[in-house]
């Protein structure tokens, strides 16, 4: 019944949210058709609103095409230009609509990709994406109102407590910091009263299997969850295999999420593929000559357009990500919609503190993406109590290297050193940035300290 008082809460409290919901898991079975006719009377409305209200796109894109006439199809988006992270922030006013009626809220990403970017959003735009989030929840056995726990959702460096506000008391939410791991904190939450009640777990892959490490020496799950769904960082398979253990054989989903560009796929029950939500974005994925891959299996750079954030439309946004689509044909669990393949980007490692302390990678970009001036960032930890940070800065950052340290130290840990360079971050040779790299342990051939 304590899900039922949470769920009365929620109609009260959010009921944009929730009716959204309710639209979204009415479409699950519309087909690819269906879908793009819907997508593409969304995307004529935005691109003539664009043409009208954002400086920036009717000067740019004049060269391009002659009117908003000339974008009738997902498809004629090929005519317009890429929009990349770095004329986000060097033209982030003239981004911004004109048209006085909207309303909007300053939002930020959360630099899983190194990059943070500031932008505008909509209520609209943000209770669309909520439900969107929920939808995917769902199909990982959650109810609106169930008590459910986030780890790694608070900022690093909290401290042994996580704080808890009005806000988690109505959706029923608890919130256990994913930067700040230890057997202690484990056996508090094991001897809290919401250790039993929870249904559902949510949150960065590396921190949950760090928890389910910390939960195995103690002996104990959750007795009563359900289901897991993982987001920020791609869920590597052996990631993925270890969380199923620890947690007693639960089902663990893995997540994509795009929020400034409007993306969100979920794995459904079956796990094959991503579901992509069509109804705040249109996914795009392109070949080397920036052409529309059709193909399944066909591997490209990811492009997002957000249809329904008009305070700060982003139209084929770079996502920095490498995406396929996996199937059109629906899936076993009667969901229709188009599916991706795993994500290729947003991935790292974890820093072990002397203390025993973890730290995983989306953990750091609660930090990292309130620094200004900041392009990409790598953290490499080369000993048990030594952190080498790579920064690679644009012209006006501010911060010295004492600073920044300075400012390490007091948002994520004094107990380790930290080495600052001046530097972009060092790629895998496939291409990819690991956001944290464990240089320590994989000298040793492992992925956790023993």
């Amino acid at each position: 019944m304590n899900y039922l008082i949470h769920k009365a809460l929620m109609m009260t409290a959010v009921p944009a949210r929730l009716r959204l919901l309710k639209k979204i898991l009415n479409r699950q079975t519309w087909d690819t058709q269906k879908i793009e006719q819907y997508q593409e009377k969304k995307l004529r409305l935005l691109i003539n609103y664009c043409w009208d209200y954002i400086p920036y796109y009717k000067d740019k894109w004049r060269n391009c095409i002659d009117g908003p006439g000339d974008i009738q199809s997902i498809s004629d988006l090929q005519k317009l230009p890429i929009l990349t992270k770095d004329e986000v922030r060097n033209e982030f006013k003239n981004l911004i609509t004109t048209d006085p009626s909207i309303k909007s809220s300053d939002a930020r990403t959360g630099g899983s990709t190194g990059r943070p970017i500031i932008f505008k959003m909509t209520n609209y735009d943000e209770q669309l994406s909520w439900a969107q989030m929920y939808t995917g929840w769902t199909w990982a056995c959650y109810r609106i109102g169930d008590p459910f726990l986030i780890v790694g959702g608070e900022s690093v460096g909290v401290g042994l407590g996580d704080k808890r506000n009005w806000k988690d008391f109505i959706i029923n939410r608890w919130v256990s910091s994913g930067s700040n791991l230890t057997l202690d904190r484990a056996r508090q939450l094991v001897q809290s009263s919401h250790f039993k009640k929870i249904r559902f777990i949510y949150g960065y892959p590396n921190a949950i299997r760090e928890l389910g490490e910390l939960l195995h020496q103690i002996g104990t799950i959750p007795p009563n969850l359900r289901g897991i769904a993982c987001t920020a960082e791609v869920m590597r398979p052996e990631i993925r295999q270890r969380i199923t253990q620890l947690y007693g054989g639960i089902k663990v989903l893995d997540q994509y999420g795009l929020n400034d560009g409007g993306l969100h796929a979920c794995e459904g029950p079956d796990q094959d593929g991503m579901h992509v939500s069509f109804h705040r974005g249109i996914l795009e994925i392109l070949d080397e000559d920036n052409k529309q891959i059709i193909d399944l299996k066909q591997s490209g750079k990811a492009v997002a357009t957000c249809l329904t954030n008009f305070a700060m439309p982003f139209i084929r946004y770079e996502t920095g990500d490498q995406l396929h689509w996996h199937s059109r044909e629906p899936a076993k669990s009667g969901i229709h919609w188009p599916r991706i393949g795993p994500v290729d980007g947003r991935t790292g490692d974890v820093i072990y503190l002397p203390s025993g302390r973890s730290i995983a990678m989306p953990g750091l970009t609660l930090v990292m993406r309130w620094i200004d001036g900041l392009k990409q960032y790598q953290f490499i930890q080369t000993s048990g109590n030594t952190v080498k940070v790579h920064l690679d800065i644009f012209d006006d950052f501010t911060l010295s290297k004492t600073e920044v340290i300075d400012y390490l130290n007091e948002k994520i840990t004094s107990e380790i050193t930290w080495v600052i360079e001046w530097a972009t971050p060092e790629l895998t040779n496939n291409g990819k940035l690991l956001v944290i790299r464990n240089d320590w342990l994989r000298s040793q051939g492992l992925s956790r300290p023993r």
